[in-house]
């Protein structure tokens, strides 16, 4: 979910989440080399490569990052510089609840 007009949070570091920032964000054009933003393939949009630079995401909080429900797109959202900050102070699960884990037999 997009959201825009929130005021800025000053709690934590801006190098930090800066850092958070890049590490969650997708790549502006999917595997099919579609744009997430104007929905063309190939696109070389100057808007379209602004508004990803500028954008912020995180792991979603419905389902922490595992894309297994309908509110993200493969386990992130797009958030605002507050979502940033909830994030900072929050602790991601290693495995996801319930998941079976895989073990290998040797």
């Amino acid at each position: 979910m997009q959201v825009k007009g929130i005021a800025q949070v000053p709690a934590v570091d801006s190098a930090a989440l800066a850092a958070l920032a890049d590490t969650f964000r997708p790549p502006r054009l999917n595997f099919a080399q579609v744009c997430l933003y104007c929905e063309t393939r190939w696109c070389e949009s100057a808007s379209c490569i602004r508004t990803h630079a500028a954008s912020l995401w995180a792991p979603c909080a419905d389902c922490d990052g595992f894309g297994c429900c309908d509110n993200c797109l493969n386990g992130v959202v797009e958030v605002d510089r507050a979502g940033l900050v909830d994030l900072a102070e929050r602790v991601l699960p290693r495995q996801r609840p319930a998941a079976a884990v895989f073990v290998a037999v040797a």
